[in-house]
């Protein structure tokens, strides 16, 4: 009796040995596929959406929230644009998104220069010594950029360097406002054709929020030069005939009067 219950055991724990290694060696392979379908994702997809924010009324939304960088905005941002993000997209309107679970590195900013990003790429939720002031970058990272094959360097400087200028009249109106047609006139280069017009995003149809544009894809994942968009970008355009470029609200007496 004790020699079969010996066996027995024995035989049982051979059959759970074998179990284990079998959910094991599954569980590594579900891992590897996983991680291809990742590698899949990772820079498949077939240009950029460069999106520019317009700062004064990102802050206007926002008046009542005490934003450091609203409460004490560089001067470049009364008359020029910023980066929100540039962005994967795929040719049927669809986007890649968190693709790798690599993590934010906060020494990008400094290897690429922090003066840039703060004028070019601002966070203006925070402060420059705030434990938050990578967050913005680091979320434009985890969701976009994990998807486009780069480093973070490679990302964050091809985003830069990007950078789209932003017209004279939106300096010279400052407060104003200007006609759709005024704005895009602006907008436009000598190769306005090949490119499109930008698409101009508005609060409630009317207020100036973003300007974005779209940029074709290079070989390694890089952005190279600028396309005209797809339907699906372009019917992101949510302004009307009539723009106002808004002020940051420290600038308007009556805003700050009532914030």
């Amino acid at each position: 009796m004790t020699i079969r219950l010996c066996n027995l055991l024995i035989a049982l724990a051979s059959i759970s040995s074998a179990v284990g290694q079998v959910s094991a060696q599954s569980l590594r392979q579900s891992k590897i596929v996983q991680q291809d379908r990742k590698a899949q994702k990772t820079s498949s997809f077939d240009f950029y959406v460069l999106s520019m924010s317009f700062q004064p009324e990102f802050c206007y939304m926002h008046r009542r929230d005490g934003f450091p960088g609203c409460e004490n905005p560089l001067e470049f941002w009364r008359g020029s644009l910023t980066i929100h993000g540039m962005w994967p997209e795929d040719d049927d309107g669809s986007w890649p998104s968190t693709c790798t679970n690599e993590k934010f590195d906060p020494s990008t900013v400094y290897d690429l220069g922090e003066d840039r990003f703060n004028q070019l790429w601002p966070n203006v939720k925070s402060s420059a010594d705030s434990k938050s002031h990578d967050s913005f970058w680091e979320h434009e990272w985890t969701k976009h950029g994990t998807c486009t094959g780069m480093t973070q360097d490679e990302y964050f400087e091809t985003a830069l360097k990007h950078f789209l200028p932003t017209p004279k009249i939106v300096r010279d109106n400052y407060g104003k406002s200007v006609s759709r047609d005024e704005l895009l006139e602006a907008y436009r280069t000598d190769q306005s054709d090949m490119f499109g017009d930008v698409v101009l995003v508005c609060s409630g149809g009317k207020y100036l929020s973003e300007v974005r544009v779209c940029v074709d894809k290079s070989a390694d994942g890089s952005g190279s030069d600028r396309i005209k968009c797809i339907p699906q970008v372009e019917e992101e355009d949510t302004c009307g005939n009539e723009i106002t470029l808004q002020k940051f609200y420290i600038d308007d007496d009556e805003m700050v009067q009532v914030k």
